[in-house]
């Protein structure tokens, strides 16, 4: 039994995201707090960062090395990631010549944030909300080398554009999922009715307000201030149209 922010009991798994990354900080400065903190207080999801500068083998504690061939930048090594990943035991074998037998099982999964992987949207979220464990993989630099991809079950994008690492679309998606999960909002009716939800198959929210009634001349329609909740509901549905 696990209580939400608003007080109803709920009874469900906890949802464990756990994200690879060499500035962890970045993912708990964010994660505690708001609604991923209450969340986690609540005992709906547990969020891990893992440095896996940890898992290196070296003295300087390099996570990447020279590309073969030439090239600009820095790639980012398989074995850091490949060990970090053992030890938060989420590969079916080790030391496998065919790590592409190393995947998870169908309740968890393993993504790379890439920007040349699969957009993500929210039929995705809603996707990975019915996973008991997903495992984000983080990049920086000029990427990873391709073996790392292996370890994976996809590639992920937020978008056409490409930042300095991957902890940030990374907790994009960490908040999209665990807003689905029952219990972690307040009032449920907020996911169906918010943009892109799939139950009322709604793609944008209706314009919304509150007090004042007046602001310098801006006003709220009068249909809301009506007190009919038929004429609102059909004022609402035009206008997500």
């Amino acid at each position: 039994m696990y209580s939400s922010a608003g007080g109803q009991v709920y009874q469900n798994r906890i949802m464990k995201f756990d994200i690879l990354t060499i500035f962890p900080d970045i993912v708990y400065n964010y994660s505690n707090e708001s609604i991923l903190k209450r969340a986690q207080k609540a005992g709906l999801i547990k969020i891990a960062a893992h440095n896996f500068r940890d898992f290196t083998t070296d003295k300087q504690h390099h996570v990447d090395d020279r590309p073969f061939g030439g090239g600009a930048g820095m790639v980012l090594q398989v074995q850091p990631i490949y060990d970090c990943l053992k030890s938060i035991r989420v590969l079916k074998q080790e030391n496998s010549v065919n790590v592409r037998n190393t995947k998870t099982t169908k309740s968890t999964k393993i993504v790379v944030m890439d920007p040349a992987g699969k957009k993500f949207d929210q039929r995705m979220a809603e996707k990975f909300s019915k996973l008991d464990r997903l495992v984000l993989i983080c990049g920086r630099y000029e990427g990873f080398d391709e073996r790392i991809y292996k370890l994976a079950d996809e590639k992920i994008s937020v978008g056409d554009y490409v930042l300095s690492g991957g902890e940030l679309p990374a907790l994009t998606i960490v908040e999209a999922v665990s807003r689905l999960i029952p219990g972690v909002l307040g009032n449920e009716e907020s996911i169906i009715e918010e943009s892109h939800s799939k139950k009322n198959n709604i793609q944008k929210e209706y314009p919304q307000y509150t007090r004042p009634e007046n602001f310098m001349g801006m006003k709220v329609p009068k249909v809301l201030l009506s007190g009919n909740h038929e004429l609102i509901k059909k004022w609402r549905e035009k206008k997500i149209k």
